[in-house]
């Protein structure tokens, strides 16, 4: 008697550990289904539960509601099985028949799936539990049986909200994953922004073009529900994620819409690139092994000046900005989209970057369709291309067919290298190293050199050069110094004091110091009301920005010297002096009727 190809009890690992990135990636596999099944909208439902051995909620169970088309029995007899498919179209998302029971498996052990057609009294369902699998309960998937959803999800099959109306009645599809326990993060609330960030992203285009809406609910605290929203890596879509304003360029707009919002990246129209886009024909083998053509569109964005220019960062680097730190630097990449949804996110050797944050500063996809996947090396959990560089020892020049990487890179690499340049221009090298230079560091300067040469009074740092230069260099760089040579790193540790003007929030303190080897930094925070109600009125005059300075300078080189016999004191003070300034200034701007 033969032997069983696959031993079905000893495979409940196996199939839990599939590869999938993370959460977001498998809850993706199962929106990917509802779009395929022309879902207009899609429930993600979180619910939580007590996690026993840390006393916390945690979500334990996620439910997907789509209103598609529903599964006949038949496909609802497949949909779990692994390996299982009827689409074998190249037209679409799917293809490759282990997404749903894969992406299920790598969150929890146990998934079922309700669907109907033709009215929800025609539900059926059918069910995997990887568990019952492993001890022998489970042999096979039971033919679909009509039943009724679970009390606590038949209620969103009318569902409404202030603005919405939803019926999932008709037709659609409800999967459930049961104990989770491989959820990251674990807790409601971080869950969903990860969620909401991610799905906006891969989605982006059937969001943006209203062919599919996602909402993201929790059972327990549904007007926490949130809609996804679009969002662009390229920051070119008019209703997206984050937005800016031309009048408030280092401000933040999220999920908001107005006619003075705008998106912070256009289409980048130089060299050659003509519209931003361009077709590049390329050749592949098709699946009878012939050569055939097709075409991938390349996209290319770049920042406006407006969002990037020293008129809209006078005083700091753009990238120290809320925009530039935490949202241009997250999507820093070049984006896969495959039949408008996008499935990978990275570099790809198309570019090299050793820590220059001006790469933030462009965007880039490419675009193709389903034929073309083997020549992308598509994954069958659509999760990541095969896009590399090719070493030229390695590369048969004689070949009609060349690695699609060799075919894109012509037009990627030169493209990206004219947007890194234009960026450079624009700025004008981000910060101009003559800024720490200014009339107060040198005041400094002579006075505390005066002092230490009365004191006999050795204040330097005794470590090698070479290691001053680098946390100089560090320093620099954090501030949005690109690039300082180490003549300049030295003048920079030379000075007694040097300033830094931020964006900290507005909840960070007015002012912050640190002391770096021989210098000190002094961070004034441009966000705070201190700043934007007082200091940036009288910065246009040079003379009394210059006496403001000496005047932090003198408190916080006094802290210093005295450091080292009442560090706890000054802390204390410090603090003090920080709270009572936020509540005076308070009160001058927003006083009481005493």
């Amino acid at each position: 008697m033969g032997q069983s190809i696959v031993d079905i009890k000893n495979m409940g690992d196996a199939f839990r550990n599939t590869g999938y990135k993370n959460i977001e990636s498998a809850v993706s596999e199962i929106i990917d289904n509802s779009v395929e099944a022309n879902a207009k909208n899609i429930f993600i439902i979180l619910s939580e539960s007590i996690n026993k051995k840390s006393g916390r909620k945690v979500v334990s169970e996620i439910a997907f509601l789509d209103d598609g088309d529903g599964m006949d029995t038949y496909n609802l007899a497949k949909c779990l099985g692994i390996g299982s498919t009827t689409r074998q179209s190249r037209k679409g998302m799917g293809r490759f028949g282990v997404g749903l029971p894969q992406a299920s498996l790598y969150a929890c052990p146990a998934v079922t799936v309700y669907s109907w057609q033709n009215g929800i009294e025609n539900c059926k369902k059918v069910y995997l539990d990887i568990d019952k699998v492993k001890e022998g309960e489970q042999t096979e998937i039971e033919d679909p049986q009509y039943t009724e959803l679970p009390s606590k999800y038949a209620s969103y099959i009318l569902y409404r909200t202030l603005e919405e109306n939803y019926d999932f009645s008709c037709s659609g599809t409800l999967v459930v994953w049961e104990k989770c326990d491989r959820v990251t993060p674990k807790t409601r609330g971080p869950l969903t922004e990860r969620l909401e960030f991610s799905i906006g992203q891969k989605f982006r285009y059937f969001i943006s073009r209203n062919i599919t809406q996602i909402k993201i609910i929790c059972d327990e605290n549904q007007e926490a529900a949130v809609n996804v929203y679009p969002n662009d890596p390229l920051f070119l879509m008019e209703k997206n994620y984050i937005l800016g304003n031309q009048k408030k360029p280092e401000e933040v707009y999220v999920k908001q819409s107005s006619s003075e919002l705008e998106p912070f990246f256009e289409l980048y129209t130089g060299d050659g690139t003509g519209t931003g886009e361009v077709e590049i024909p390329v050749k592949y083998y098709d699946r009878n092994g012939d050569i055939a053509e097709s075409k991938v569109i390349v996209r290319f964005s770049i920042v406006k000046a407006k969002f990037y220019d020293e008129t809209a960062f006078p005083t700091k680097n753009p990238g120290n900005g809320l925009f530039g730190k935490k949202y241009a630097s997250k999507m820093e990449g070049i984006s896969i989209i495959r039949a408008n949804r996008e499935i990978d996110f990275r570099k790809f050797d198309f570019y090299r970057n050793v820590n220059e944050p001006q790469h933030r500063w462009w965007g880039c996809e490419i675009i193709f369709e389903p034929e073309l996947d083997e020549a992308f090396g598509v994954a069958n959990n659509k999760q990541y291309v095969e896009l590399k560089e090719i070493e030229e020892e390695d590369i048969d020049f004689e070949e009609e067919v060349q690695p699609m990487w060799l075919q894109l890179k012509e037009v990627i690499t030169p493209t990206i290298s004219a947007m890194y340049k234009k960026n450079e221009e624009t700025r004008k090298s981000t910060r101009s190293f003559d800024d720490v230079k200014t009339p107060a560091t040198d005041i400094i300067n002579i006075v505390e050199n005066d002092e230490n040469e009365e004191e006999e009074e050795n204040t330097s740092v005794n470590i090698p050069e070479e290691e001053a230069i680098e946390t100089g260099r560090r320093e620099l760089e954090e501030q949005g110094f690109e690039q300082a040579t180490d003549e300049q790193i030295r003048t920079f540790l030379n000075n007694a004091i040097n300033f830094n003007y931020e964006d900290r929030g507005e909840r960070s303190p007015a002012f912050d110091y640190k002391f770096v080897l021989s210098t000190t930094v002094i961070t004034i925070n441009t966000s705070h009301k201190f700043y934007a109600s007082f200091l940036s009125r009288i910065y246009g005059n040079k003379d009394v920005k210059t006496t403001f300075e000496l005047f932090l300078a003198s408190l916080i080189q006094s802290i210093k010297k005295t450091n080292i016999y009442q560090l706890p004191q000054n802390d204390k003070l410090i603090n003090m002096w920080y709270s009572k300034l936020n509540s005076y200034i308070e009160e001058q701007l927003e006083p009481r009727n005493i």
